[in-house]
């Protein structure tokens, strides 16, 4: 409850925000001002999440992919701030996701690697969690440029650190997530520090081995 009154709250302060990234899209990319896609929320229940429009309307890989030439101009400063993410505070106010939790993914990724998400029977999902930090950009820092990649090298790691990590509910660590996805847009190496340290020690060898692989730097 004191999380959808929370969205409630932000959204009101945001609202000049709000009318001036809603502005933007219209006078420069035209309509629709907002992207509402089909995701699988907690316990498999299918919701729309709503985005800003930071892509050109079309079809076309379920990710985002490495230099997709699909994101409009003011989409890349939108995403770059995560601004684009701001209408979801309506899915919490809806109770249908949190501030902190597992990334939705599309219906289409989920139904073809529902090993991976297992998760949803017990966890909602959220605007930003863990691997929201870890994988901020993915798309850019890891190169991915088609979607097999993603399905064959980040879904499972994904899956592996929500599974592990999902234990830590309270309030402080989730606290400590909010403040450090902020701060990860200024220093985005040093909370990947903090999050090694502070956030991960429970985490095998196995999958620090996987991130520092992927990072191609020693980090975790």
């Amino acid at each position: 409850m004191f999380e959808r009154f929370f969205a409630f709250i932000l959204i009101i302060i945001l609202s000049p925000l709000f009318g001036l990234i809603t502005l933007l899209i219209l006078i420069l990319d035209g309509k629709p001002v907002f992207f509402s896609h089909k995701r699988y929320g907690l316990k498999f229940n299918r919701i729309s999440i709503h985005k800003f429009r930071t892509m050109k309307s079309g079809t076309g890989s379920p990710i985002t992919l490495h230099e997709d030439e699909r994101i409009t101009g003011l989409g890349k400063v939108l995403r770059l701030f995560k601004l684009d993410e701001l209408p979801q505070l309506i899915n919490i106010i809806s109770g249908e996701m949190s501030f902190v939790g597992p990334r939705t993914e599309s219906i289409q990724i989920v139904e073809r690697n529902q090993q991976y998400f297992k998760y949803l029977d017990h966890i909602k999902p959220g605007i930003t969690d863990i691997n929201s930090i870890l994988f901020k950009d993915e798309a850019k820092l890891f190169k991915i440029t088609d979607f097999m990649m993603y399905e064959k090298e980040i879904l499972p790691l994904k899956s592996e650190i929500t599974v592990k990590y999902s234990s830590n509910n309270s309030v402080i660590g989730k606290g400590m997530i909010l403040l450090l996805t902020l701060f990860s847009f200024i220093h985005h190496i040093m909370v990947l520090r903090i999050l090694s340290r502070y956030f991960l020690p429970s985490v095998d060898r196995e999958i620090r081995n996987k991130l520092n692989n992927l990072f191609l730097r020693k980090i975790f």
